[in-house]
């Protein structure tokens, strides 16, 4: 299956950064997701019961971000992954999270890419997708 949901620059507010002050009051943070979805299954039945309700995915990942503060982009990254395979059920899900960071930089970012675990064959340990088991995180700063 290699059809995609793609949420862009969902917009954050949450206590994010390694120094205390970054942390003192709620900062605007971007989150963007691409998750593995079944599109023709979707459009079929013409029914969001048949796909991810990416409206109440985002008011879950705002909640997430609010719920506590967080020092590090990787570990918001890592939180909002486990959020969207559990909840949206997808097999594969993107992460990336941004934010204003330094004077003179657009932005920073972490992106990683996390798959679900899978059932294992004869009632063994879930087994991770071999391609993304070890997962894959790449931090990017951009001048946009």
């Amino acid at each position: 299956m290699a059809d995609t949901l793609n949420l862009q620059d969902i917009t954050v507010e949450c206590r994010l950064g390694v120094h205390d002050w970054e942390r003192e009051a709620p900062q605007t943070a971007w989150v963007d997701l691409e998750l593995q979805v079944d599109a023709a299954a979707a459009a079929a039945a013409d029914d969001v019961g048949s796909t991810v309700d990416y409206a109440a995915l985002v008011q879950s990942v705002r909640r997430l971000a609010q719920s506590r503060p967080y020092r590090l982009l990787e570990t918001l990254a890592e939180e909002i992954a486990s959020l969207v395979l559990g909840e949206a059920g997808t097999p594969w899900v993107r992460v990336r999270v941004k934010k204003q960071a330094l004077p003179g930089v657009g932005y920073a970012a972490v992106e990683i890419e996390r798959a679900a675990a899978r059932p294992a064959a004869r009632g063994g340990r879930p087994r991770m997708d071999r391609r993304l088991a070890k997962g894959r995180r790449r931090t990017v700063a951009s001048g946009r």
